[in-house]
């Protein structure tokens, strides 16, 4: 199983660099639920805007998707102020993330800085997004249930080691695939075949 990491807030959030970054996000927050795009994003937690006010200190499931990756970390409210436009800017700290998330995190954040710039600010998330939002989501799923069943088959040693990982997306199937000694071309088309389920 993951190992989980702790963040102690708010003075922690103001240790990380923020990115001003329009990613898609789902929440779930009790028996709410949505879809919509980060404000901005760091290492510690991130921001979003929402029509409705979320109060401090509640808790959110998140999925936040990037490239080819997601994470799923659990989020704090820290900060829930009124903005100009009508809307709540909801400052969410992230209380609870896997280190291998927190990885995937790190990596994605180093390359936005060595490329020298951030994604566009979107301020919705239209119905051609949520779509394609959902179906990425549905696409990393599916992924991590086919190498689940694969690798029970294959590797039943080492199924239990991936068995509880909230997210498994291609860099980790890659990893474990070359650790085993499978060439490249062999991974690709294993790979292919796991999406296409």
């Amino acid at each position: 199983m993951e190992e989980v990491g702790k963040t102690s807030f708010p003075r922690e959030r103001r240790k990380h660099k923020r990115f001003e970054l329009s990613l898609a996000l789902a929440y779930q927050w009790g028996w709410t639920k949505g879809t919509l795009r980060t404000v901005d994003l760091s290492l510690g937690g991130i921001k979003i805007q929402t029509d409705g006010h979320i109060p401090i200190d509640e808790r959110l499931d998140l999925i936040i998707l990037f490239e080819n990756e997601a994470i799923k970390p659990i989020g704090k409210v820290v900060r829930s102020n009124r903005s100009s436009n009508r809307k709540y800017d909801v400052g969410i700290c992230f209380e609870t993330i896997s280190h291998q998330c927190l990885k995937r995190l790190e990596r994605f954040l180093r390359g936005i800085t060595q490329k020298g710039g951030a994604a566009k600010r979107e301020k919705t998330l239209d119905k051609s997004s949520v779509r394609d939002f959902e179906s990425k989501s549905f696409e990393l799923d599916r992924l991590k249930t086919n190498f689940l069943k694969w690798l029970h088959k294959s590797y039943p040693g080492d199924h239990q080691k991936y068995a509880h990982r909230p997210v498994i997306g291609e860099i980790d199937i890659w990893d474990f695939l070359i650790s085993k000694g499978i060439d490249k071309v062999h991974i690709y088309y294993l790979i292919k075949y796991l999406k296409g389920g």
